[in-house]
């Protein structure tokens, strides 16, 4: 079996292979004729354009002429004769432009003919600036109109013609790469149908011998992912525990917090403007993320973390750190063996975990919507269960005390919106509270 798929998969290879030498084949002779298009195309506006500005130059220098003849101030007849022998320089590179520009044989023949004509109209010129100056205006208007004007209007309409030829020559251009662009695409359609024949057959066959090996395949690397992700989860959650019990904690905080933010972000997502955050990825990374938020306390030595007492001032300040710390140790171990979104999560829920809503928080008085929503959602999980939990410090509050105080915190210490969305969720915790109760004396019996 597994030889006939190798087979098979090799045919598809060899078909696909082939369909894509084709097509490549073909997109490059696409290429080639749309590239000589734009060449011709490039070439017609060039040339074009150096007729428009020939014809113009032609009706400028006619008109410098004519403004010679009838002036009769000397420096105005030096001005004219400037401007008539810039225009003649420039029409004379103008023409060998156009000349370079052409690559029909009939333009260049007829643009030949214009410039063949122009050495004859540029001596009349002279001649007519000569009469003009030595005052015999009616012999230059008479030389204007006999050896002049013929040039105008034979250059104009040779022109004309230069102009109407290459916007022929444009259009065939065009037609040609419109038919060259449609044969091709037929031919390319033609052979991805074949290609595509053979290849559905021959992935039919694959499918039918390699089902069950796929299948398989599917399922053992599925189990081998869970049993991945279960292991690191066990780890992590075993990691917590380890690093509550060090104040006496058993472990049921990392559990309890874990719960509390699961209902608190599922309640979010039902029913709250944060609901379209809230997809099902970023609610299976925040629970699997929740065991860390205290990770930071591994850095905190047992004389601050098991005092009984209250801690000084400085020692409070020390204890806050745990929360940057936190986010380092989350960076520093976690960022090359998860998945990023992940690792963003667990970090701002160990960094910020302890920002307040009004700014007032640490490690870096973050304010309102500043403070990561998972963080602003672990903080209130935490306060509940620290409140609701017996520590070294302190004995353990009543539910109903828990709850009074995250009320009278909404807006200062906690989000509204997620404080709000924890008290609606009171019988949930409650019973699930209770249950945990039962379940940890059980454990201490």
């Amino acid at each position: 079996m597994r030889k006939m798929t190798v087979r098979v998969l090799i045919t598809v290879i060899i078909a696909l292979t082939t369909c894509m030498l084709v097509i490549l084949f073909l997109v490059a002779n696409v290429n080639t004729v749309a590239r000589q298009y734009e060449d011709n195309i490039s070439r017609a506006m060039e040339s074009r354009q150096l007729v428009a500005q020939i014809s113009e130059n032609i009706y400028q220098t006619e008109s410098q002429v004519w403004q010679h003849i009838v002036n009769e101030n000397e420096m105005e007849y030096e001005k004219h004769e400037e401007r008539i022998d810039g225009l003649l320089v420039d029409m004379s590179d103008l023409m060998s432009k156009l000349q370079d520009s052409l690559t029909d044989e009939e333009d260049r023949t007829l643009s030949h003919e214009v410039i063949r004509r122009y050495g004859g109209f540029k001596s009349s010129v002279q001649v007519v600036l000569d009469l003009s100056r030595q005052g015999a205006k009616q012999s230059a208007q008479y030389y204007v109109d006999k050896e002049l004007n013929p040039y105008f209007d034979t250059a104009n309409e040779l022109l004309d013609a230069v102009r109407q030829k290459t916007t022929e020559n444009s259009s065939l251009a065009e037609q040609q790469m419109t038919e060259s662009i449609s044969k091709a695409r037929i031919e390319a359609i033609v052979c991805l149908v074949v290609v595509g024949l053979i290849t559905a057959v021959c992935i039919l066959l694959v499918v039918r011998s390699g089902r069950l090996i796929v299948d398989q395949q599917e399922e053992e690397f599925r189990q081998h992912q869970q049993r991945v992700m279960d292991l690191q989860y066990n780890i992590i959650v075993a990691m917590a525990n380890l690093i509550e019990s060090r104040d006496e904690d058993t472990g049921f905080h990392v559990k309890r917090t874990s719960w509390y933010v699961d209902q608190i972000a599922r309640k979010l997502a039902a029913d709250s403007p944060y609901g379209e955050q809230l997809d099902d990825a970023y609610l299976e990374n925040l629970w699997k993320a929740a065991p860390l938020h205290d990770v930071g306390k591994i850095r905190i030595s047992d004389t601050i973390l098991c005092k009984p007492g209250k801690l000084t001032a400085e020692e409070f300040e020390t204890m806050k750190t745990h929360a940057a710390e936190g986010g380092k140790i989350i960076y520093e171990t976690m960022r090359d063996i998860e998945e990023p979104a992940y690792i963003e999560m667990a970090h701002d829920m160990a960094q910020y975990h302890h920002e307040r809503w009004d700014g007032t928080g640490y490690p870096e008085g973050l304010a309102g919507q500043e403070i990561p929503l998972c963080a602003r959602i672990m903080a209130v999980a935490d306060v509940f269960d620290a409140l609701t939990s017996k520590r070294c410090y302190k004995p353990a509050m009543t539910v109903d005390a828990a709850y009074q105080i995250i009320a009278e915190s909404s807006g200062s210490h906690f989000d509204p919106i997620v404080a709000d969305a924890f008290i609606s969720i009171r019988p949930l915790v409650e019973e699930y509270f209770a249950a945990m109760q039962e379940e940890e004396q059980r454990e201490n019996e």
